[in-house]
Formats: structure tokens, sequence, C-alpha cells
């Protein structure tokens, strides 16, 4: 029955704690704050873009010794039918034309800014002094302790 009470009291005693000083947190907050900007610019580059002319056919038949058909990407020819008349001919040659032209190139640019704040906890102790109860916890234990390495010795003794 002893040995109970003595265990119960030793554990109710390690179980009692005290503090004699007292610990302040201050706390900051964290916080990630992200932008994003874009930029976009648009250049205009001067380029030639080749143009392609399609084949082209032109016929004429005339009584006339002349025959006359133009055109600047062309071959002519021309003759003399049996029955005297002129048959001219007219052909385009099929090619590219080359032609300026001013050529948009957008650039997009994206910035980010971020903007961190962070979290931090520092343990400030604050001194005063101790209280009356806080006094006694802390003799009591020691008086508990005490108390029970005399009655483990005690025992020993009886052995």
């Amino acid at each position: 029955m002893t040995k109970k009470l003595f265990i119960l009291l030793a554990a109710v005693s390690l179980m009692w704690g005290c503090c004699p000083c007292r610990n302040l947190t201050t706390e900051t907050d964290r916080q990630d704050s992200t932008r994003v900007e874009v930029r976009t610019q648009t250049i205009l580059v001067p380029d030639t873009v080749f143009l392609e002319i399609p084949a082209q056919t032109a016929e004429r038949t005339t009584r006339d010794s002349v025959s006359h058909l133009e055109n600047e990407y062309a071959t002519s020819d021309a003759r003399i039918n049996p029955d005297g008349s002129l048959f001219h001919d007219l052909r385009t040659k099929p090619q590219k034309k080359a032609i300026e032209t001013d050529k948009k190139i957008e650039k997009r640019d994206s910035v980010v800014y971020r903007n961190r704040y962070l979290k931090i906890k520092e343990k400030v102790s604050v001194p005063r002094d101790l209280t009356k109860f806080q006094k006694c916890e802390i003799f009591g234990f020691w008086f508990l302790l005490a108390i029970f390495a005399l009655v483990v010795y005690l025992k020993r003794l009886q052995k």
C-alpha cells in the first residue's frame, strides 16, 4: 500500500511542472505576393514578298498587216495565215515578282515581381518574480523527492 502511494505521489509531483520564467513569442507573418507584367512591342521590319504571276493567254486575228499585243511579262508570236490574215499569239511567262512590304514582328516580354514576407518566431524572456504557489511547487518537489529517497533507503536497510 505504501509503495503504491509513493509511486502515485512521485508521478503526481513529476506531472506537476513549474516554470520559473514566462516566454513570450513574437511572430511576424510570411506572405508571398507575385505580380506578372506583360509588355508587348510591335516592330515593323522591311521585307520582300515574292508574288507569283499566273500564266495568261491572249490572241488576236486581224486582216491588217500590223498587229500589236503587249504585256510586260509576255512573249509574242505573229504570222500571216494562208488566207491572208495575221495571227498574233501572246503568252506570259510564269514568274515571281518581288514586292517590298513591312512585316510585323510582335515581341512579348513578361517580368515577374515577387515580394516575400517571412514569419519569424522569436522567444523573448520576460523577467519577473515567482509567485508563492510556484515557490511552493519548487520546494514541494524537492521535499517529496527527499522523502521518496529516504523511503527507498529505509526499505533497503530493512532487507
